[in-house]
């Protein structure tokens, strides 16, 4: 029988553990080699965004927005509308109803927006400008290129006789002092082909308005449009007529506005004086009263606006 060998498992023990040194090294180089492009791949890209080689995630999402920003814009109105304060209403108003000595001696109240009191939100709700009525509107161009304001159009109309019930003078407001001129313009609604025109020195619509507004991105104009009636009483819509790198564009201009700058209606109303000015009931102011007196004391101009004489 052959001795046991007292070196046998010793033996084998160290050649396992060379075995397992061996695999494990494998292991090793082969981690090392494949880590090493991922290492020389982020420290480039670190190194690149560092040196602004590449833009970061963040330059991109801003770049992004912003372009997103500008295309906006550029699918949108040319222009954008907010309410002016160079139209100070028509100053004379008539209704279809005879309202007698309803209101005689009845406080004006200037501060109030009540449309059931003497108020001027009574005056847009119950009554209509008489001869003309109009809108003072501040125009900012939004697009990138020039933009060229070129006139007004109107729409839906809709005509029928004169107001003849009672006429009625609003006291005086005065104006909102010196400032940038404001672009006139005067349509008369009952023509044929209404086109926009000049304001005369006399207050009326004159000559064909034969320049356009040229507005860079960021400029704001105010303009000032009057609409004329001369034997009709009408309500009708009106847009401004705005050209942007060839293309048409037509902006809802509103008619009143709410406190705080909001539109309040885009119908416009305006009545012709009523014929031979047979008016039943008129009133005029005195102070904040307004006082009831004879239609006959009533004086009227050659453009067919009246004046009270005061007697």
């Amino acid at each position: 029988m052959t001795p046991a060998d007292p070196d046998r498992y010793a033996r084998e023990a160290n050649e396992a553990a060379r075995e397992a040194n061996r695999t494990a090294s494998k292991a090793l180089r082969i981690s090392l080699w494949l880590g090493i492009p991922t290492l020389i791949v982020t420290t480039g890209a670190f190194i690149a965004s560092s040196l602004g080689l590449i833009p970061s995630f963040e330059t991109n999402e801003r770049e992004r927005e912003e372009k997103d920003a500008k295309e906006a814009v550029a699918a949108g109105s040319p222009v954008t509308i907010s309410a002016g304060g160079s139209y100070y209403g028509p100053g004379w108003w008539a209704s279809a109803e005879n309202h007698g000595a309803r209101y005689n001696n009845t406080a004006f109240d200037w501060e109030s927006f009540d449309p059931n009191r003497l108020t001027w939100a009574w005056l847009e709700k119950n009554w209509t400008p008489l001869n003309s009525t109009g809108v003072g509107i501040n125009v900012l161009s939004e697009h990138e290129k020039t933009t060229l304001v070129q006139g007004v159009q109107i729409s839906k109309l809709k005509c029928s006789e004169p107001l003849s019930g009672t006429i009625l003078q609003n006291p005086g407001i005065g104006d909102g002092g010196e400032g940038v001129v404001p672009v006139d313009m005067a349509l008369n609604v009952e023509a044929a082909r209404p086109v926009t025109r000049e304001l005369d020195k006399n207050g009326q619509p004159g000559e064909p308005l034969k320049t356009q507004i040229a507005l860079d991105q960021g400029d704001q104009r105010e303009f000032v449009v009057q609409f004329f009636t001369r034997t009709k009483s009408c309500t009708f819509q009106a847009h401004l007529v705005v050209s942007s790198e060839g293309k048409k564009y037509l902006v809802r201009i509103p008619a009143t506005w709410k406190s705080g700058g909001k539109p309040d209606s885009y119908t416009f109303r305006a009545t012709a004086p009523s014929p031979g000015h047979a008016y039943k009931t008129a009133y005029v102011p005195t102070g904040n009263l307004m006082e009831q007196v004879a239609p006959e004391s009533i004086e009227w101009t050659r453009q067919n606006t009246p004046v009270h004489s005061g007697s």
